[in-house]
């Protein structure tokens, strides 16, 4: 019965949803079928939005999204944004040169349109061996920009400092 109401849910969300990832994306990853694994979930159509509740599983290709919630709201029959809560909320996707892109945090924002992922709270973003963690990170996945720290927030005290570890790149041989 478990089984059937799973099917039954992700067969409701794909066809209330055909939506792709573009957040630097391996190429094969937006023909892949979608599977979704929760708890629960409340679906409005009217509105457009789905709220899935625990231990939430989204895979798509090599991408992959976990959290305790997760809201996907669409516009005009696509993907317009994805709100992720967890403790942590993660992401993960290889793009096309095999390059892992992962992110964790408390809090993430998910832009279709624009490509923006922004991570709030205990922010991580690792791409290839390079890691930046603040308390905020804005990832533009269309343009490959990594933005960490305050930014246009209330003066603090004592700031959260941004942390960033970059390995040099690997020189490739000159054969010519």
């Amino acid at each position: 019965m478990k089984q059937l109401i799973k099917s039954g849910l992700q067969l409701t969300f794909l066809c209330m949803l055909p939506f792709t990832f573009n957040v630097l994306a391996k190429s094969t990853d937006e023909d892949a079928p979608l599977h979704i694994e929760a708890d629960q979930l409340e679906m409005n159509e009217k509105n457009n939005v789905s709220i899935y509740n625990g231990h939430v599983k989204i895979s798509k290709g090599s991408m992959k999204i976990t959290g305790d919630k997760i809201i996907i709201k669409n516009k005009n029959g696509r993907l317009y944004k994805i709100h992720i809560d967890g403790k942590p909320a993660t992401f993960y996707q290889l793009n096309d040169l095999n390059e892992i892109i992962s992110a964790e945090s408390h809090i993430m924002n998910y832009e279709a349109k624009t490509g923006i992922l922004e991570l709030k709270e205990k922010a991580l973003l690792l791409k290839s061996k390079n890691r930046f963690s603040s308390e905020h990170i804005i990832y533009d996945t269309l343009h490959d920009i990594v933005k960490a720290g305050k930014h246009n927030s209330p003066a603090i005290d004592t700031p959260p400092r941004v942390k960033i570890t970059i390995y040099p790149e690997t020189q490739k041989e000159n054969t010519q």
